[in-house]
């Protein structure tokens, strides 16, 4: 859980930190770039930053911000990655922003890029980035991390899309959508197969009743929903219980 929300920290991130400083003036965002691009060159030879610059460039030519960019070179950099190495995963980093650029739309914030072009990398299909940023309007940056983590988890994709795409027409806000890959893999740790998981906790979405808590004793989470509400403290499907009730309710 604790990568998951990480994911959902750096994206959101990016996305206050372009509106701020956007607001501000335009000289901010190039200081902080230059402050971080004269980190890179320190960490790296000069070879290697040359070509850094150069993949920066051209992401920049393509309309893709370069800052993701400049932050997974700085990773590399904290993990002292070989520089060969990390001109190689940015190519592909670049690659990917710029396709999903393309998938979501050029005027979609920073942070909707980079969750897309995170859940490409995940497994997410293309088409599907692409369905969700053509029917849901504006940040979906958050249902794209909780598509990626659906797909990661083993729910079939057609099935994870659908438990977005219905969160979404519930409304339900970011902190619950990211509750639910968490519900799905405590049923699993539960017995659960992803696609059964997936479906209960669709259902419960469908129903209206997932509040973001998770296994069999959360709300929505107790079955799939179907027929009358079950009063709280009984069990059904045991009928001795309900026999021994009826029996001590003369006393």
């Amino acid at each position: 859980m604790n990568d998951r929300y990480k994911r959902v920290n750096i994206v959101t991130k990016w996305g206050s930190f372009l509106a701020v400083t956007s607001f501000l003036a335009i000289p901010a965002v190039l200081l902080a770039q230059d402050d971080r691009m004269e980190r890179v060159r320190q960490a790296f030879p000069a070879e290697t930053v040359v070509e850094i610059e150069g993949i920066l460039a051209n992401a920049e030519a393509a309309g893709v911000p370069s800052g993701p960019l400049v932050d997974k070179a700085l990773e590399g950099a904290a993990k002292r990655v070989p520089g060969d190495r990390v001109v190689v995963a940015l190519s592909a980093y670049a690659a990917r922003l710029r396709e999903t650029r393309t998938l979501v739309g050029g005027d979609r914030g920073v942070a909707s890029v980079v969750a897309g072009a995170d859940a490409l990398r995940r497994g997410v299909p293309q088409q599907m980035v692409g369905t969700l940023a053509h029917q849901h309007q504006g940040d979906i940056a958050v249902p794209l991390v909780v598509l990626a983590d659906l797909v990661e988890t083993g729910v079939p994709a057609d099935q994870a899309l659908g438990m977005v795409e219905e969160a979404l027409a519930q409304g339900h806000p970011p902190e619950e959508m990211l509750a639910i890959p968490g519900a799905v893999e405590q049923l699993m740790r539960q017995g659960q197969s992803a696609t059964q998981a997936g479906h209960m906790v669709g259902n419960a979405i469908g129903s209206g009743q997932f509040g973001g808590a998770m296994g069999p004793q959360g709300r929505g989470m107790s079955r799939p929903p179907q027929g009358a509400p079950v009063p709280p403290g009984s069990e059904p499907g045991d009928p001795r219980r309900r026999g021994e009730r009826g029996q001590g309710g003369g006393n």
